[in-house]
């Protein structure tokens, strides 16, 4: 196999889990400045939660057959 195709596979996933976690802290900051919280704290819990949620997303969608997933 040659370097390209591994480098973009890698590259997209990378942008998927990166998304997904920016997607996760704009909703825990979202949610933490409705409930008046901190948002110094909820931030990294919501892009680890948006992050290990795709993550585990793409993992279960090769696990079940297609081999589309990781």
């Amino acid at each position: 196999m040659k370097i390209g195709p591994l480098f973009i596979m890698v590259t997209a996933l990378a942008a998927v889990v990166a998304a997904s976690a920016a997607i996760g802290a704009l909703l825990g900051m979202l949610i933490a400045f409705l409930l008046a919280a901190d948002m110094s704290s909820a931030a990294p819990i919501g892009a680890l939660g948006g992050g290990f949620t795709s993550f585990m997303f793409l993992l279960n969608a090769g696990m079940n057959g297609g081999g589309k997933g990781l």
